[in-house]
């Protein structure tokens, strides 16, 4: 007989009761102990919604993942009238301090994905696609695990310190050993590949990583991989979805929309868009298993209406966008003013004490309602992971990278006068350049920008607002996030990054 472990610590599962907030990622009643049981049909749903859980929680992509994405970067600081997420602002973490981890919790995704892939239940339409799911957000969660706790593979320093594979059932007593980054990116690409070709439904709910959701992953690492044929893979991905944007339910949002997807206090604006691929389900029971809520949230250190606000991006970034007078010669993605209504980058309010004064974003208001009838509640905004943008934009990326400059640089300009942005006219390094910026635009405050930075090997130089570790060379350790020192005294076999021992 199988075991069917239901851990608290690894699964976060809790017993729900009614209420008048639905979420797509039900968690039925359940002991948090383990228990002898059979798996079963319903039982592997449970374990699959525990790992989104995991994923949602304050310390993955809930807050932690999403920030750290930014702050690791260059265009974000942490405003000295109210400081948090210092270790990781000023890069000072090491195996024993920091703020931000989330290398167990990905580990607590892959366990529950593991006891799904790895089940014997009868084979059926509902079964394959629970499996098929279970890879691609296992393939997710080792993306996220090799993104900050390895060495960048197109680097080419220190390849051997990948992360540990686990593709069994729980096993408390096993040790392992860090794969190479090479074998967590095949382990990755098969899980995902597989993820994608199983899934034969298209889901309505954008809670949900489907087929849509696995190829854009499948883009995104083979840009981040960029070995020889990984480009047109990634060109090949991102074409499925934009040539089949209909039947995935996809549509890139509109110009005169932009601002209310993001910053419409009316969640049927925001919430299920079809720009949106993958978001991550708020609401009043999921936010009691992931921990979202007043002490740490996305709205509450991202909005200037919060007590605890803290995160701004800086003069310089704010500069980057086109500066003409009026709406029709404004990104949208900025904002007419930086004190206007329908601005997503705003100053009002910005301390003084920060020299230069930076600017808040409106991408995460903290209040919303479900509706333009009902109450407003806090930190219940559905948040955007994945976006039909970041399918344009890698293409065009790979589009650079097989030799076809031209047509990237018309489809950047084309993507551009969607948002109302900066037009270009580069050639070869330049281009490249250039479409850095042009997602640099797009994803701010969405978890991408020191990732981008790190894949092409590129120094972190924050000219303000910083106070330590303000240029950080390519290939410095400081792009690796270190191991926790309890983690690396309950494996032996787990060896810390270079640097940080």
């Amino acid at each position: 007989m199988k075991k069917y472990i239901l851990i608290a610590s690894s699964l976060l599962c809790l017993a729900f009761t009614n209420s008048c907030s639905e979420s797509d990622l039900e968690l039925e009643s359940q002991s948090l102990d383990n228990i002898e049981k059979p798996l079963t049909e319903e039982k592997i749903q449970m374990l699959l919604s525990g790992a989104y859980f995991n994923l949602s929680s304050t310390s993955a992509y809930g807050t932690e993942a999403m920030i750290a994405g930014d702050l690791l970067g260059d265009n974000l600081f942490v405003s000295t009238q109210n400081p948090s997420y210092l270790f990781t602002a000023n890069k000072t973490y090491s195996a024993t301090q920091g703020d931000i981890g989330f290398y167990g919790l990905m580990y607590n995704v892959i366990v529950a994905c593991n006891t799904v892939i790895n089940s014997t239940v009868a084979s059926n339409a509902n079964v394959d696609r629970i499996k098929a799911e279970a890879k691609i957000v296992r393939g997710f969660a080792y993306f996220t695990l090799v993104n900050y706790y390895s060495p960048s593979p197109a680097s080419g320093v220190n390849q051997e310190y990948g992360v540990p594979i686990v593709l069994g059932n729980y096993d408390s007593l096993i040790q392992p050993a860090r794969s190479t980054v090479a074998q967590v990116y095949e382990q990755i690409i098969s899980d995902l590949t597989a993820g994608a070709n199983g899934i034969t439904a298209t889901s309505t709910s954008k809670s949900i990583l489907g087929k849509a959701g696995a190829e854009l992953l499948l883009s995104r690492v083979y840009l981040t991989r960029r070995a020889p044929g990984d480009a047109a893979l990634a060109l090949q991905y991102t074409n499925d979805i934009i040539n089949n944007a209909t039947l995935y339910n996809l549509e890139p949002v509109a110009q005169a929309d932009y601002f209310n997807y993001f910053a419409s206090t009316n969640d049927a604006l925001s919430e299920g868009q079809s720009e949106t691929i993958w978001e991550l389900d708020q609401n009043d029971n999921a936010n009691i298993v992931t921990g979202i809520g007043s002490n740490v949230s996305l709205p509450g250190y991202y909005s200037r209406l919060d007590s605890r606000r803290c995160l701004l991006f800086t003069q310089n970034f704010y500069n980057t966008f086109t500066t003409g007078t009026g709406t029709t010669s404004t990104d949208v993605r900025r904002g007419a003013t930086a004190t206007g209504a329908t601005s997503l980058l705003i100053s009002t309010g910005a301390p003084a004490t920060d020299t230069p004064k930076g600017f808040w974003t409106n991408k995460y208001p903290r209040l919303t309602s479900a509706d333009a009838a009902s109450n407003q509640q806090p930190y219940f905004r559905n948040i955007k992971v994945l976006r039909f943008a970041e399918a344009e934009l890698n293409r065009i990326e790979a589009l650079y990278h097989t030799g076809q400059q031209a047509l990237a640089l018309t489809e950047l300009n084309s993507f551009a006068t969607k948002r109302r942005g900066k037009l270009y006219s580069s050639t070869g390094a330049a281009l490249l350049t250039d479409i850095l910026t042009e997602r640099a635009k797009e994803f701010y405050g969405e978890g991408q920008r020191f990732l981008d930075l790190k894949r092409y090997n590129l120094p972190i130089v924050k000219a303000t607002n910083c106070v330590s570790n303000c240029n950080v060379p390519a290939g410095d350790k400081l792009f690796v996030l270190p191991v926790g020192q309890g983690s690396i005294n309950a494996n032996p076999n787990l060896k810390q990054y270079p640097g940080y021992n």
